[in-house]
């Protein structure tokens, strides 16, 4: 392959997940890409383990990475933790499922 097409199709990928970031904003940005994570671990568990493991480690290491700048200048790069995202997600879904089954009592 040619190194600029290869270059050229990395620099395309970035503008195109920096532009759906963009789009959608931090919290759909992330919550999207969690919805993908979940479906991808349904579909195949062992590997999304392994994923999961590998990304952890990243995550580590990016962080270790940003402890060294000053606080307060790089509070938007951290990444998100996805298992609280997950646990507040749960949490809104069981209270939705609440709500709405003491709606459907009380019609009854």
């Amino acid at each position: 392959m040619r190194p600029w097409l290869v270059l050229g199709v990395v620099f395309i990928a970035v503008f195109v997940t920096l532009g759906v970031f963009l789009a959608l904003g931090y919290d759909g940005f992330w919550g999207r890409a969690l919805t993908l994570g979940r479906w991808y671990a349904a579909r195949r568990p062992d590997r999304a383990a392994a994923l999961h493991a590998r990304l952890d480690a990243f995550a580590m290491k990016w962080d270790a990475v940003l402890d060294r700048f000053p606080e307060g200048m790089v509070d938007g790069l951290y990444l998100p933790d996805f298992g609280e995202m997950a646990a507040a997600e749960t949490r809104h879904d069981e209270a939705l499922d609440r709500r709405f089954d003491s709606l459907r009592n009380s019609e009854a």
